[in-house]
Parts: structure tokens; sequence; C-alpha cells
């Protein structure tokens, strides 16, 4: 069943096409690989410790992974990685033995003049501006305060409390106290990154906090009448 858009309508979670593929001869596996990989990379962007020593933003994301995510065999991602090598729009970082190649998502530096070459007609056709610059404007009218109450929440945290990735894609984020406190309040918090990881990687949707979800989803799973051990010893009934 589907809907008409209306002007009120609330968009669902997606990732940006970048004008610039539109010219670009390369297959379409290839132009929706780079398009999950900057979608990470924006997401790599808002949190700390996902750049080098040279402001470079990096992320992690496995063959595996991508293979599952695009649908598709794992040859079919190496061949599409390589495309995008070749055209300079990654760049892969190898990490040593048994560790995920750092990606870095480039972008073309003509980049700006396909915008301006686009401005007049998409003006005439009364679309959005799809300036880079303009994002953030587009997330915050489908998101509210969303962004504003992540922001906040990873100033709270500062530099002391960096956060790492987590599950199968790589996308769940956590501080190391907040992986500390999962462990000892969940048995099974390893079956719960997994579950958030997947779910976050099939449907596109983002949570502000991840170790919240995780530890709301278990209370959830477990209530208080039948499982006491996500209670802490104050709220437990003898």
């Amino acid at each position: 069943m589907t809907d008409f858009l209306t002007a009120d309508t609330n968009l669902p979670s997606y990732m940006m096409f970048p004008r610039f593929l539109l010219d670009m001869e390369i297959n379409e596996t290839a132009k929706m690989l780079y398009i999950i990989l900057l979608d990470r990379a924006r997401l790599s962007q808002k949190n700390e410790g996902w750049s080098d020593i040279d402001g470079h933003v990096f992320i992690y994301f496995t063959i595996e992974a991508l293979a599952e995510v695009l649908h598709k065999s794992q040859m079919t991602v190496k061949t599409a990685l390589a495309v995008l090598e070749k055209q300079e729009l990654i760049f892969r970082k190898r990490q040593g033995p048994g560790q995920p190649n750092r990606i870095y998502v480039k972008l073309p530096k003509e980049t700006i003049h396909y915008t301006d070459r686009f401005l007049s007609l998409r003006q005439t056709e009364n679309c959005p501006i799809d300036r880079q610059d303009s994002f953030p404007d587009t997330d915050r009218k489908l998101s509210g305060n969303k962004k504003e109450i992540k922001k906040n929440n990873l100033e709270k945290r500062g530099s002391k409390d960096p956060l790492s990735p987590y599950g199968k894609f790589q996308n769940v984020f956590l501080s190391e106290k907040e992986l500390e406190d999962i462990r000892q309040t969940i048995p099974d918090w390893q079956d719960y990154i997994e579950r958030l990881s997947g779910y976050m990687a099939s449907t596109g949707k983002q949570y502000q906090n991840h170790a919240a979800t995780i530890i709301s989803w278990a209370r959830q799973d477990h209530p208080a009448s039948r499982q006491r051990n996500y209670e802490s010893e104050e709220y437990e009934t003898l």
C-alpha cells in the first residue's frame, strides 16, 4: 500500500545521490556503493574519533557487510570498490592482518562547478537546492531538533569519551563506558548489538544514543516481572 506525497508528508530515511554521479561513466552498482559509503562517511563527520591526523574523515565497512546491504555478491562488491578507487572516489588504507581497510570517501574537485551549472535549472523547476551547505537545512526540516539533540549529546561526551564501532556492519557506536555498562547489565549483550546493527543497516534508521536503544530493547524483551537481571537492586522485589 502506498500514499501520495503531500506537503506534510514525513519522508522516510534516505541517502543522498550526488549529482556528479549522473555524468560519470561507471556502472550502477558502483554508484550505489558510493552512495552507501558517502552516507556512512556523513555519520563519521558527526562523531569524534573518525578523522586522521590530517583531518580526513574515514570509515570502516567490510566487504561482507557491503555485500549484504547491496544484496550483491562479495566479488561484485570488490569489483565496484576497484572502480571507485580507479575513479579516485575512495581511497583504501590497509590496517594490518585481520583488520578491515580504512576507507576514505572522496569528492571530485569540480563538484562546485556541477552545482553552479544546474543552479538556474533547479530554481526554474522549484526544486530544493542541493548544495552541500544546504543538506543540514534539509535534515533539520525532516528531523526537527534531533540533530541538535545529537550534537548536544556528543558535546557532553567530549574527547574523553570517544566512540568505537561495533556490530557486523560497524554502525553501532559506543564508548568504552557504555559498552562496559551494557556488558554488566545485559547477559546476551552481543546479540543486541548485532540486532541493532542489522536493523539500522537494513532500514536506514538512525538512533541518537545506541547504548540507550540497546538497554531499552533489552528491558522490553525482559520485563521486570519476568526478568530481574536488568534492574538495579533498589527496584528488586523479593
